[in-house]
């Protein structure tokens, strides 16, 4: 991939990759703000109204008819959590000039309308305007409330929640449903500003333009001032000295277990890679322990993977099963936890890990969202590693490396969600 980095301002940065695998063209617009349950529901509001209208274009006919004239643009904007970040996030996707007619530049005009969604908003009297808000309060309001209906997503953020209350890696990125209804069209318009004229911005192109021509469209269309490029460090999360216990009930037919432990905290690209090795081999990957032996060889749930949290010293253990099977997969997770700290893994294990790590840091290249993922990633984190750096990374990781890991690999949750209470 041909990529550029630019500071454009002091915390203002582009990150465009030149490509010409793609008949289209992505750019996206990410304003870093902190994680925290007084902000998060105010920002996941703010998104709705970004993308439903503009002050050129203030009713949601009007927006799409120009989209639509675009070559059918697509123009969306969501909140992402990134660790303990939020991200707020406006994102467009059209065609690459070359396949336009009479030598269009789409890109020039999509920027532009890009540029008038950020800064242009549809906003009457120093506010949004009350109907719009009041009709994205009630879809985000559905939004929010529908998780519940996806019980291992559900389960997962109650564990998050339980395990690090009080952190801001505890918080729904979405918002809360009290405090969306809370919100008006003036709070929102100082949200809008906040972002705008303080947090910092990373921009990111993807597709078949030059990088100078991407920058034109930027520098003209989207005029941000200078600001601090200062963000937030994750809070490193302090273990209990026992295994918390949760069990919740809810009216559902399968049970969902989530297990928490604490490890050490992946401050760098290289504990980054060996922590993405040990989760391939036990419980990331169909390959893994917790696959092969808890689901298949002991037939004990349908599904059973580990997730490390980002850049955070925690990783989950998400597990769905019948009831009554609870404290069996409990037993059978923990022996392979204790599998892994005695180093019970075969040298083809981890060669395998590796290589299907390896699969996956290439297949970057594949999509425009995956290859926008990683200018991102790129940009944010001052220790990023390129793509051939983290496959060296990642090459070079020791059986050693992953037992040392696997030692620090601690138990602190048990969070159980089903139709009635197990016996313990």
């Amino acid at each position: 991939m041909d990529i550029r980095i630019k500071q454009l301002k002091p915390g203002v940065c582009l990150a465009a990759c030149k490509t010409d695998k793609f008949k289209s063209a992505s750019m996206s617009v990410s304003f870093a703000v902190p994680l925290t349950r007084e902000t998060a529901s105010g920002y996941s509001l703010l998104t709705n109204l970004l993308s439903l209208s503009t002050g050129s274009y203030k009713t949601m006919q009007s927006l799409s008819i120009i989209k639509d004239e675009l070559y059918a643009l697509g123009l969306d904007a969501f909140v992402q959590r990134r660790g303990e970040l939020l991200l707020v996030k406006l994102e467009m996707d059209t065609i690459a000039d070359s396949f336009a007619f009479d030598g269009e530049r789409v890109l020039y005009r999509a920027t532009e309308l890009l540029g008038d969604a950020i800064f242009n908003p549809h906003i009457e009297n120093g506010a949004f305007t009350e109907a719009n808000v009041e009709t994205e309060k009630l879809c985000l309001i559905d939004e929010i409330e529908s998780l519940i209906e996806n019980k291992p997503s559900y389960a997962m953020l109650r564990a998050r929640q339980i395990m690090c209350e009080n952190e801001p890696f505890a918080v729904d990125a979405g918002g809360e449903t009290e405090r969306v209804r809370a919100l008006d069209g003036r709070q929102l318009y100082g949200f809008y500003k906040e972002i705008l004229e303080n947090a910092p911005v990373f921009i990111t192109y993807a597709g078949e333009a030059d990088f100078e021509y991407i920058e034109e469209c930027v520098q003209t269309h989207l005029p941000f001032t200078p600001r601090k490029n200062e963000l937030p460090d994750s809070v490193l999360h302090i273990a209990r000295d026992e295994i918390l216990r949760v069990h919740e009930v809810m009216e559902m037919e399968q049970s969902v277990l989530i297990l928490g432990f604490t490890t050490i905290m992946p401050d760098s690209a290289k504990k980054r890679a060996i922590l993405t090795v040990y989760d391939e081999i036990f419980g990331g990957s169909p390959a893994s322990k917790l696959f092969m032996n808890v689901r298949e060889k002991e037939g004990l749930c349908y599904y059973c993977s580990s997730y490390p949290a980002g850049r955070k010293n925690v990783i989950f253990v998400s597990c769905g099963l019948e009831p009554g099977c609870e404290e069996q997969a409990i037993k059978a997770i923990y022996r392979e936890v204790s599998e892994m700290k005695n180093g019970n893994f075969s040298d083809s294990d981890l060669i395998n890990a590796k290589n299907s790590i390896i699969r996956s840091l290439r297949s970057a290249e594949n999509t425009l969202n995956s290859i926008s993922g990683y200018l991102l990633g790129q940009i944010l984190s001052e220790d990023s590693a390129t793509i051939e750096e983290s496959i060296e990374l990642v090459t070079n990781v020791t059986r050693d490396e992953v037992i040392a890991l696997a030692q620090t690999v601690k138990p602190e949750l048990e969070y159980i969600l089903s139709a009635e209470v197990c016996d313990e």
